[in-house]
């Protein structure tokens, strides 16, 4: 498992890594540093810690980046959050001292934010913390009228107020962290992947069915394996660098023959035939690299592969046992879909989003005679047509640009003496209700640009939360099509409407994380059950993560607060503490302002607040600005 170590600048950077680490289950260590101490922490991850990858901001990450051998993940102060920082400044004062490291030197805009915040903005750097110190006592001793200091680091801030100035450190987001925490995970799993590459290597060539020889540039044996060294009762310390046209072993003549490239070319042995491959390494021609295998172990392998994949290719993993309840309503909605999985009729299920539609779907499969079948689902809302066409129905080779040689057999064709669990049936085009009317008619499909008619035995059952009769009656959705789906409905309950079922899911999803610190006592029971829970289970899955991610049992007064709205933050700059609205408020105002600025110009206004595109346009869909 990888680890990731975080080199904290401040304790505000600390909780923050802490909480988005538990939101997307990602095993951190952090600890608390800069520069030359941030380093020594570094290490000790390494070395005590195992850590894969290390993530620290700024000169702390250029100056680890430099000493350690894993790889370094560094989260950069923007002119984003230099704005959000002199935007409270300016409560204080407008003139105000930017002390930032050497290293940094250019990378921020400090003209265009002045201009924009109508502030006087000088320019301090250091090395070190002695440099820091140096400017604030500087600063101390100007005039009455002291500026006020914006910074990285967070022992500014602690040496400020000793010499009694106002300072703000500036605090990376919440989205500059969580985006450094995911490319911190994807880069250690490639780097983890690289350094697994060269162990599965060894793995495969030492553990393979085949037997492997492997000749460098000269000629010489570089790889004998295993299996080689069994198959040909050769000891692979025997031949082992030494050159394989040069052996008088008859076995290993025979593999080698000409030298020149073959594949599963059948040679015989004795009384053993093997099926072999010589495949040359380009621009080495005396390297070149040999696999063989007895050919009765090769068909018994294929045969036994065969079975594996025809029965484990597509399954449901759910039964009526996995469904929790106590309602009524709930024990009504099992006992009708239990009846109904004995029949082979198509099925309608109904139901808001988030109800386990597909989880009684595929329970319904697994009580059917079609169990030993495939269970093969898809969301018809989730594709746009003309794929949505090729995955169903399969197309054959040349149908279209870009399809795939051989063709591809379609869902229906895979489903055959199985199940088909069409999803969010309500979004399928108009055009495709037709070809599936007549697959449920006939029973057969043809493939995109196919002419022979394939015969398939498929049951389905769909899903929808739209009221496809209403659609008949408009014409947006078949009404041949309605009915013939609409053979055996079930409707699954709202989580409003069996409340007695709240408390055993938020049970029963704790079980499963192995959490037990968390008590659901007769108030909080009370506090879930009053909810409307308009998400229906998908929401209370997403009320339980908030509920482990807070790290202990939530107190009853702060529980509304904390799992179901939105808090508001207090902002504070040493020792004085202003209400100047949450900072989300202060971010909208700051985009809005430099939006205006810039005419609307995107490009300009990601590149002006140092934030990539994805985050802007995110964060300009929150202010409803079209994007």
């Amino acid at each position: 498992m990888y680890k990731i170590g975080v080199i904290s600048p401040y304790p505000h950077f600390t909780e923050s890594i802490k909480k988005i680490a538990s939101q997307i289950k990602m095993p951190v260590t952090v600890r608390e540093g800069a520069l030359q101490r941030g380093l020594y922490y570094a290490n000790k991850l390494i070395k005590e810690d195992h850590v894969n990858i290390i993530v620290a901001r700024g000169p702390t990450a250029d100056l680890i980046e430099k000493k350690v051998s894993v790889p370094v993940i560094k989260i950069n102060v923007t002119n984003f959050d230099i704005l959000k920082a002199c935007q409270l400044a300016k409560h204080y004062s407008d003139q105000i001292v930017f002390i930032d490291h050497l290293e940094n030197e250019r990378k921020y805009d400090l003209s265009f934010i002045s201009e924009t915040q109508e502030l006087s903005i000088a320019l301090k750097q250091y090395e070190n913390e002695k440099g820091i110190n140096r400017h604030i006592e500087q600063i101390a001793l100007t005039s009455d009228s002291k500026p006020v200091i914006v910074g990285t680091a967070e022992c500014l801030a602690r040496n400020a107020l000793s010499q009694g100035v106002q300072s703000f450190v500036i605090h990376s987001s919440y989205e500059v962290i969580s985006e450094a925490l995911h490319r911190a995970m994807e880069t250690v799993v490639l780097y983890e992947k690289e350094k697994l590459r060269q162990k599965h290597l060894e793995t495969i060539i030492s553990y393979a069915f085949d037997g492997v020889i492997a000749t460098d540039r000269e000629g010489k044996v570089s790889v004998f394996n295993e299996v080689a060294s069994s198959i040909s009762s050769i000891k692979s310390k025997d031949v082992i660098g030494k050159e394989l046209s040069k052996f008088n072993y008859p076995f290993l003549k025979k593999m080698l023959g000409d030298g020149k490239a073959s594949t599963k070319k059948v040679i015989t042995y004795g009384k053993n035939k093997y099926m072999v491959n010589r495949i040359p390494i380009k621009n080495s021609p005396q390297s070149l690299v040999i696999t063989f295998q007895e050919t009765t172990k090769v068909l018994q392998i294929d045969s036994q592969l065969r079975s594996e994949l025809h029965t484990r290719r597509f399954y449901a993993k759910y039964t009526f046992e996995d469904i929790v309840y106590e309602s009524e309503q709930m024990k009504d909605t099992i006992e009708l879909a239990q009846k109904y999985s004995r029949a082979d009729s198509t099925i309608l299920i109904h139901g808001e989003s988030g109800t386990g539609k597909e989880l009684l779907a595929q329970s319904i499969h697994n009580a059917s005679s079609r169990k030993n079948g495939p269970f093969i689902a898809i969301n018809c809302a989730a594709l746009p047509e003309n794929l949505l066409e090729s995955e169903l129905f399969g197309y054959e080779e040349g149908a279209f640009t870009g399809a795939k040689k051989g063709g591809k057999p379609g869902l229906f064709e895979m489903a055959h003496e199985g199940t088909l669990f069409l999803d969010e049936i309500g979004d399928l085009p108009l055009s495709l209700q037709a070809r599936l009317l007549r697959v449920l008619q006939e029973q057969e499909v043809m493939r995109i640009g196919g002419e022979k008619i394939i015969p398939v035995n498929v049951r389905i059952v769909s899903a929808t939360n739209k009221n496809l009769r209403e659609g008949a009656e408009k014409n947006s959705f078949r009404q041949d099509l309605y009915y013939r789906l609409n053979i055996l409905q079930i409707k699954t309950p709202p989580l409003r409407d069996r409340k007695e079922d709240i408390v055993p899911l938020v049970q029963e999803m704790l079980s499963k994380r192995n959490i037990d610190f968390i008590q659901i006592d007769q108030q909080l029971a009370y506090i879930l059950e009053t909810h409307d829970w308009p998400g229906n289970v998908r929401e209370l899955e997403n009320v339980v993560e908030r509920m482990v991610a807070y790290g202990e049992t939530i107190p009853h007064d702060k529980f509304k607060q904390i799992i179901f709205q939105d808090q508001r933050m207090n902002v504070t700059g040493n020792n004085l503490s202003v209400e100047l609205g949450s900072l989300k408020d202060i971010e909208n105002q700051v985009i809005l302002q430099l939006y205006e600025q810039c005419n609307g110009n995107k490009q300009l206004l990601s590149e002006r607040l140092g934030i990539s595109r994805t985050t802007l346009w995110k964060k300009l869909k929150e202010l409803d600005i079209m994007v």
